[in-house]
C-alpha cells in the first residue's frame, strides 16, 4: 500500500507540473505583448501628431482600446494573436486650435498604422 501512494504522489506531480509552468511560459509572452502595446501605441501616437498638427507629443493622448486591454489580461489574447490582428487604441489631442479631436488608431501585426480616424 505505501509503494502504491508513492506512485499516485509521483504520478500526481507528473500531471501538475506542466500546469505549474505554464504561467512561467505566459509570463515571457505578456512581457512580448507588452512590449508591442508600448511600442505600436508610440507608433499611434507620432501618426497622431502629425495628422492633427499637435503642439507637441505630450498632447497626444494614447490608450489601448478597454476591451483589447481586459482580454489581454486575462490571458485570452496570445502573442500569435497580436501578430496576426495587431492592435487598436483610443486617442485624444488637446490644445488644438479650435477643436479636441478624438479617435481610434488601429496598427497591423507588424506595427505599423493602418487606420487612423477622428470621430469627434
Amino acid at each position: 500500500m505505501n509503494m502504491f501512494r508513492r506512485r499516485v504522489a509521483t504520478a500526481a506531480l507528473i500531471l501538475v507540473l506542466p500546469l505549474s509552468l505554464a504561467p512561467g511560459a505566459r509570463a515571457g509572452e505578456s512581457e512580448k505583448i507588452e512590449a508591442r502595446v508600448g511600442a505600436w501605441g508610440r507608433n499611434c501616437k507620432n501618426a497622431i501628431a502629425v495628422k492633427f498638427n499637435a503642439p507637441s507629443m505630450a498632447d497626444v493622448e494614447v490608450s489601448l482600446a478597454a476591451t483589447l486591454r481586459t482580454s489581454i489580461d486575462a490571458g485570452e489574447i496570445t502573442l500569435a494573436d497580436v501578430e496576426r490582428d495587431g492592435l487598436s487604441y483610443n486617442f485624444r489631442v488637446h490644445h488644438v486650435a479650435g477643436k479636441d479631436p478624438s479617435g481610434y488608431c488601429n496598427t497591423d501585426g507588424q506595427g505599423n498604422v493602418d487606420d487612423l480616424k477622428a470621430v469627434h
